[in-house]
């Protein structure tokens, strides 16, 4: 192995252990903290576009509200993801038509805390 090959894999590979690590604590923080989230299916109530106007131009967030039972008890929630980030508010809705069966995530220790998706 000459001088150049042996300098690249020295720079190379902390690179490489640094994406890596990345990459595995980027998975894990997109995930719901805690223990693995139960499912049951629900139905979807209303889906709307809700337009707000906190900084310097109107902002659009999906609104949908759902309902779903565990143990027998009913339970009502509009949050669609664990982590909320930026999306597209129409695609979102487009995907939760009202009237539709969707799989609903909750916490078996809380059921009331829930999404559509984790």
């Amino acid at each position: 192995m000459g001088a150049f090959a042996a300098s690249t894999v020295t720079l190379v590979t902390p690179l490489v252990v640094v994406a890596v690590v990345g990459a595995a604590l980027f998975t894990r923080a997109r995930r719901p903290s805690g223990p693995q989230w139960s499912r049951t299916k629900g139905t979807v109530l209303s889906a709307t576009v809700q337009v707000g106007t906190s900084g310097p131009s109107p902002s659009e967030s999906p609104l949908v509200f759902y309902a779903y039972q565990v143990n027998g008890q009913v339970f009502r929630n509009h949050r669609v993801r664990v982590q909320q980030r930026p999306c597209n508010a129409s695609t979102v809705i487009a995907r939760y038509p009202a009237g539709s069966s969707v799989i609903v995530y909750y916490d078996p220790a809380d059921p009331s805390n829930s999404a559509l998706e984790l």
